[in-house]
């Protein structure tokens, strides 16, 4: 980035308004209350560690896929996304808590909404493959070594802008740009990023495909799809898309940045948004069609439970009309991809439908009907806070 550049972006940035500060932090505290006040509760237990389970993999999903869709903008030189690079390292900004609540759910929650855990499966195969210490184990190996890989990339990504600025920042930013070299050391991380971003992106890949298989797939004993893993983390790259179109609007609203913000962003990434829903569908379709149509009671169950039992029945059209017919019909024409407006409604209606897919996805595995109430709301609140 140009020095007069970052001088003025750094120069507009925008203070928080303390009201906002006591908004979030507010959802913040009661989430958690409401969770440590259930969660070992006979009554509320598992709907509680169920709610937590939804949060953990929609929004860990969403924030290692914003460090993914750098590094993909890294490996692909794409120049359009420039002034997107930053929006998308800052989702990133919630792996370290991430990774907390993965110890949590893996030591603490596991008995709750794991049912393999409590009772292992007659099947030699999973028997092995969902043994609680190889669960246990391989989650924290490969979680572990996408964590630390992702914060040595956005080191070094967040280091080639700070650098230079040091006099300017403060506490972290300014630990950052400590020691900097100038532009033979801006060469040198560039050359690092190039190199690791592949790792980013296959490690991700690998590491988010056993998050969908434990934590979704696996819920139900005699269902299992190959599928699986790349429907979930390609589904998290089309959420954080989303994100992305939601926090640059803001940004540039309050930060004055339409002179690197433009519409040719917006529309740029708007197709991206377009392509991505279009993926998720043919992705959603190539499980769906061969388990119908093949009609084998242990895969065909679990469709059903979701496509012909209510409430899942109208929630599944729900979630496929916020996923993919909504955002299909209103980003064709050209024009809704550079009005902000409209861009950001389609966003926060593909991203509520993807929530509600891992709703859907999830509840009818652990428990009966539906349970949504106070607890839920309030621990989402939590966790977007």
């Amino acid at each position: 980035m140009d020095e007069s550049i970052r001088d003025e972006i750094l120069a507009k940035r925008p203070e928080i308004s303390p009201l906002l500060w006591v908004i979030f932090g507010s959802l913040f505290i009661v989430g958690v209350f409401v969770f440590l006040s259930n969660a070992f509760t006979e009554e509320h237990s598992q709907d509680t560690w169920q709610i937590f389970l939804i949060n953990f993999i929609f929004w860990t999903g969403i924030a290692q896929a914003g460090i993914v869709f750098s590094a993909i903008l890294r490996l692909t030189r794409g120049k359009w996304g420039r002034p997107l690079l930053r929006v998308s390292e800052a989702l990133g900004s919630f792996v370290p808590v991430s990774f907390v609540l993965l110890l949590v759910l893996l030591f603490i929650g596991k008995d709750y909404v794991l049912p393999y855990i409590i009772e292992p499966y007659p099947y030699a195969a999973k028997e092995v493959w969902l043994a609680p210490g190889f669960v246990v184990g391989r989650h924290l190996f490969a979680f572990g070594l996408l964590f630390l890989l992702s914060m040595y990339y956005l080191y070094f990504s967040l280091r080639q802008d700070l650098g230079g600025a040091g006099e300017k920042l403060s506490g972290f930013a300014a630990w950052i740009a400590e020691g900097w070299k100038g532009d033979e050391e801006r060469e040198e991380i560039w050359g690092k990023l190039v190199k690791l971003s592949p790792a980013v992106v296959i490690i991700y890949a690998f590491t988010f495909s056993l998050i969908g298989w434990d934590f979704m797939m696996s819920l139900d004993p005699h269902w299992f799809s190959t599928l699986f893993g790349p429907y979930y983390f390609m589904g998290s790259i089309l959420g954080a898309v989303g994100m992305i179109i939601i926090l640059s609007s803001y940004l540039r609203k309050h930060m004055a940045l339409r002179e690197y913000i433009t519409d040719h962003q917006y529309f740029d990434i708007s197709k991206i948004m377009l392509g991505l829903s279009m993926f998720w569908v043919y992705l959603t379709f190539s499980q769906f069609l061969p388990i119908w149509y093949a009609n084998m009671p242990e895969e065909t169950g679990f469709v059903i439970a979701r496509t012909q039992v209510e409430p899942f029945a109208t929630l599944s059209w729900v979630v496929l009309s916020c996923c993919f017919f909504f955002p299909f019909v209103s980003l064709i024409p050209r024009t809704t991809k550079v009005i902000n407006q409209l861009t950001i409604f389609i966003a926060v209606v593909s991203l509520s439908g993807l929530w509600l897919e891992k709703y859907v996805l999830i509840v009818p595995s652990i428990s009966h009907g539906i349970h949504f109430g106070f607890i839920e709301i309030l621990i989402t609140a939590g966790f977007a806070s």
